[in-house]
């Protein structure tokens, strides 16, 4: 078994070991973690704001890389509230860039 350790800057250390003793009490916390552990398709639904189809597609026009304008444009909406909008997902989403919120969430 190979253990990584924490990175320490660029470097980080491993410890490779055979110890059965020491498998096994990894591989028994793995496996308590693992059964504990919630299926990643309800955590994602759960963890996430709740997005209107609205939201969805705003997201998706910044995935695609849309001008504002283009984008507001489509949806019918005034420029400033396209931003306000924009603005207001990115905060719920802790996202550093709008494309980053838009790709975060998916198509």
């Amino acid at each position: 078994m190979i253990l990584a350790g924490t990175p320490d800057g660029a470097d980080r250390t491993f410890t490779v070991t055979t110890a059965a003793g020491l498998i096994d009490g990894v591989r028994a916390l793995f496996r308590a973690a693992w059964d504990a552990a919630e299926p990643l398709d309800a955590w994602l639904r759960r963890s996430g704001p709740q997005l209107d189809p609205a939201d969805r597609v705003i997201l998706r026009s910044l995935a695609s890389g849309l001008t504002d304008e283009a984008a507001a444009r489509r949806l019918g909406i005034p420029l400033r509230t396209y931003r306000r909008r924009v603005a207001e997902l990115m905060r719920q989403l802790g996202s550093d860039s709008r494309f980053q919120a838009g790709v975060q969430v998916g198509n």
